[in-house]
């Protein structure tokens, strides 16, 4: 089989010629090739035998997840301010809506220093103080991008070699979370509904839009961002089932009606939401992440929802890819194949990106147990 008939036989709970390994791996390319490119990944996948599941940037700008400097607002003034504070990068934003003024501020770190290759910015100052700034943060949604030409380049480069998913934020990741706070937006659900629902009603609004016009340009696997609202995070699992689920659902039922699969993204605690992500309609899931950092019980989720949902993940990326031992790493490997390998519906993976830092040593005993036992 290649790669790519590999990946959409386990998906499709078929039986593979051998279990499909594809680790989340961002970071460690960037630290081991020099970047991240979808040239350099698949040079990795050569060299360390994986099948190739990329996954396609959105072509959208978000601009409340985003300093670029250059933005394609026809209707707002950005005033742009930046300054270091020693080793950091201040951004200071003004937004001149037609509705009034919205600001925000962020501490960036350095790239590849002590904080990581490709550190996360920290948000100091949110856009969304108050009731009134909704209004004015539709200004900062900028128009929608047809034609998904990098997607379908992708495609083409791809070939036989992989898969390519387009990623889409959910309503919290990127957008009513740093637009807000995530802190602020668990204290709304009780205090100030009002702004909690406006919130997450423009933001669905959008992603839906990013979802239809995708699935129109002939995207055909959806890669679905829902961290920010994973129990991990904070959230109960009735605010889940109240909020999220029935977004979820939406977005999942617009991409299987285009013959579109979904990839469902969160990369914490996932047993109590489990039946209802199947119930969703969930195709694939990542990351599967086991304890002590998640709940995933690959045996029970193979059992209960096999037949159901592909699953992809479940190498814990710190204590075992990371800072395990080769035997460590080899028995890991080895017993999640076991347990995965039969009826397709697994794609061995990791609980997350590969950390820069990661002995080479330890990812080359990662693929070869796989190759020695799948």
């Amino acid at each position: 089989m290649t790669s790519r008939e590999r990946l959409l036989a386990s998906i499709r709970h078929e039986e593979p010629d051998r279990v499909p390994v594809s680790p989340r791996i961002h970071a460690w390319l960037g630290e081991y090739y020099g970047d991240a490119s979808l040239s350099t990944y698949l040079q990795f996948c050569e060299e360390f035998g994986c099948d190739a599941f990329w996954c396609q940037g959105n072509p959208n700008p978000n601009y409340i997840y985003s300093w670029t400097g250059n933005y394609n607002l026809p209707e707002v003034k950005v005033d742009e301010i930046r300054g270091q504070d020693n080793e950091y990068t201040i951004i200071k934003r003004i937004f001149h809506t037609p509705a009034g003024l919205l600001s925000d501020a962020v501490c960036i770190p350095p790239a590849r220093s002590r904080w990581g290759i490709y550190p996360d910015p920290l948000i100091i100052e949110h856009l969304v103080k108050t009731k009134d700034d909704i209004e004015r943060l539709r200004y900062l949604i900028p128009p929608l991008q047809h034609g998904h030409d990098s997607y379908h380049q992708s495609k083409s480069i791809m070939g036989d070699k992989g898969l390519i998913e387009l990623y889409i934020h959910g309503v919290l990741d990127c957008r009513a979370g740093d637009a807000r706070g995530l802190s602020q937006l668990m204290l709304d659900y009780y205090e100030d509904r009002l702004i909690f629902e406006q919130l997450m009603d423009l933001f669905h609004e959008r992603m839906m839009e990013e979802t239809k016009t995708a699935l129109e340009d002939g995207v055909d696997i959806i890669f679905g961002s829902w961290f920010y609202e994973s129990l991990s995070a904070g959230w109960s699992p009735n605010i889940w089932l109240e909020i999220f689920f029935p977004r979820i659902k939406k977005q999942i039922e617009l991409a299987h009606s285009a013959g579109a699969l979904y990839h469902y993204y969160d990369d914490g605690k996932l047993t109590n939401i489990l039946p209802w992500l199947a119930e969703a309609g969930v195709d694939i899931l990542s990351t599967c992440t086991p304890p002590p950092m998640g709940d995933f019980n690959l045996i029970e989720a193979k059992r209960n929802f096999g037949s159901r949902i592909c699953f992809k993940g479940y190498i814990d990326l710190l204590y075992v890819v990371k800072n395990g031992t080769p035997e460590i790493i080899e028995k890991a490997v080895r017993d999640a194949i076991e347990i995965g390998k039969h009826g397709g519906g697994f794609i061995l993976g990791s609980s997350d990106s590969f950390r820069d830092g990661t002995p080479v040593e330890n990812v080359r005993a990662y693929f070869d147990a796989v190759h020695r036992y799948s």
